[in-house]
């Protein structure tokens, strides 16, 4: 039950499948080949964006970096009950023409080129009259769903169709690489470590990974949602879009596909929101916060094709400035990644063993090497990058601040994250969202290790289970 005002579909706070405000692309994926564009056989992510309201609705795009620097934004426009969907391939190659609202109506798989004119709207299909036996009338109850086309929307500013920008292609796709970055581990005993971890070892910035981002707004704009004006001015707070995702890599002969996150919002929502790291302190989106604790299943059988990767978005990187001269400039060679920073983990195999990593070895044989150094990434869980895990297979349970209860590092206690699973045997493969197990932000009980007992008070008192 939520008392929360504004929300009609579900749980505020709940991390749910329902109509939201705001739709996260946790984890994009493009391969590229030896020249650094887009291979066209190669892995790619495809987003579909569905307006479930009767209403014509803008939406905001914002493609962010895995270090959460906003690279490129644009608009589009759903008339109501309208499906949007996007090849992140195309993007990086600057083909905004392939998905421009109205110029490609079959969808991600259309390769025409060029855009049209509809109803007076520059690259704007509002598409033809209702057929008298379709979704707005039937023989028994005629008129039963009246859509929004889009030329009631008020599209003042608006700059679409783009067209082909194909120009712009080598500078979004090398924005989006230049965050993917190897550097020398640093933990908080002042020891630097100038080797690699695992995950460092085999991951380079091809393919290139990124996270997206998809509000509902009111008027188009310029603005990065980092600007409290796109709040004030541009943003609404409607829940009316749910989002999937699709990833496909036919070289590998495989796909996974789940839903995208869908992060609701509430103007009365007094709480830490989503986007409040990104505006100084600032809760002007009303978003609601993602969760802090996490389960999920693993296998590890490589002699019977059996792997477990782990995605995990977070909206805090771990790349540090740290003064070793002391002379207070930033010298070459003085960034690092601040291994376990931020979170702590435990594992459970089939056999009733346990361990623990928390904030330090606890049944594990070495110091954890640091497996999520950015905002977005997508790691092997096995035992080269989580030391010491139990195996072949079993479950884990990956703990963020403030879940903690950790001490101090008022950043700390702004940690919220999304964490997914990946399974692969041989040729075939599946994706999951992993269990959420707490939220503190919500729900200040929830810390180790009380988690998902949601004693205490919730986060604004407002919210009730």
């Amino acid at each position: 039950m939520a008392l929360a005002g504004g929300v009609a579909y579900a749980n505020f706070c709940a991390r749910d499948y329902v109509p939201a405000a705001t739709i996260l692309v946790p984890y994009a994926v493009v391969d590229l080949t030896s020249a650094g564009v887009p291979d066209p056989n190669g892995y790619t992510t495809i987003l579909t964006i569905t307006n479930v309201s009767e209403t014509a609705q803008l939406i905001h795009v914002t493609v962010w970096t895995a270090r959460s620097a906003a690279v490129v934004d644009f608009d589009e426009v759903l008339s109501g009950y309208d499906v949007w969907s996007i090849n992140f391939r195309d993007l990086l190659a600057g083909r905004f023409d392939y998905f421009d609202t109205g110029t490609s109506p079959v969808g991600f798989f259309d390769t025409r080129v060029g855009s049209s004119n509809f109803n007076g709207i520059p690259g704007v299909d509002t598409g033809p009259t209702a057929p008298s036996w379709g979704p707005s009338s039937n023989c028994v109850n005629p008129g039963g769903l009246t859509p929004d086309d889009y030329d009631t929307a008020n599209l003042t500013g608006c700059n679409f169709p783009y067209g082909d920008l194909s120009s712009l292609g080598p500078t979004i796709t090398g924005n989006l690489q230049s965050a993917i970055r190897n550097y020398p581990q640093w933990n908080w005993c002042g020891v630097s470590d100038p080797a690699s971890s695992p995950y460092w070892q085999t991951i380079t910035n091809r393919p290139v990974f990124f996270y997206v981002t998809v509000d509902t707004v009111a008027q188009c704009s310029l603005r990065f949602p980092t600007d409290n004006n796109y709040w004030t001015t541009d943003a609404e707070f409607d829940n009316v879009l749910i989002g999937d995702l699709l990833y496909l890599n036919s070289a590998a002969n495989y796909s996974e596909a789940i839903p995208a996150v869908h992060l609701e919002a509430d103007v009365d929502w007094t709480g830490r929101t989503f986007y409040q790291s990104r505006l100084g302190g600032g809760r002007l989106d009303y978003r609601e916060p993602l969760a802090t604790a996490f389960a999920f299943r693993y296998f590890n059988i490589p002699e019977a094709g059996f792997s477990t990767d782990v995605i995990v978005w977070k909206n805090y990187h771990d790349r540090q400035w740290i003064d070793l001269n002391g002379n207070g400039v930033v010298d070459a060679g003085e960034y690092f990644y601040v291994a376990d920073r931020g979170y702590v983990y435990y594992a459970f195999d089939e056999n009733e063993n346990s361990k623990s990593r928390t904030g330090g070895p606890s049944g594990f044989e070495s110091t954890e090497p640091n497996n999520l150094p950015l905002e977005t990434q997508k790691v092997p869980f096995n035992q080269a990058n989580w030391s010491g895990l139990p195996a072949p297979a079993g479950w884990a349970l990956l703990v963020f601040d403030p879940s903690i209860r950790k001490v101090g590092n008022t950043w700390s206690q702004e940690y919220q994250a999304w964490v997914g699973v990946k399974y692969t045997f041989g040729s075939y493969s599946a994706g999951l969202d992993a269990a959420v197990l707490g939220n503190y932000h919500c729900f200040s009980g929830d810390i180790l290790p009380d988690l998902n007992t949601y004693s205490g008070a919730p986060a604004d008192g407002v919210l009730i289970r």
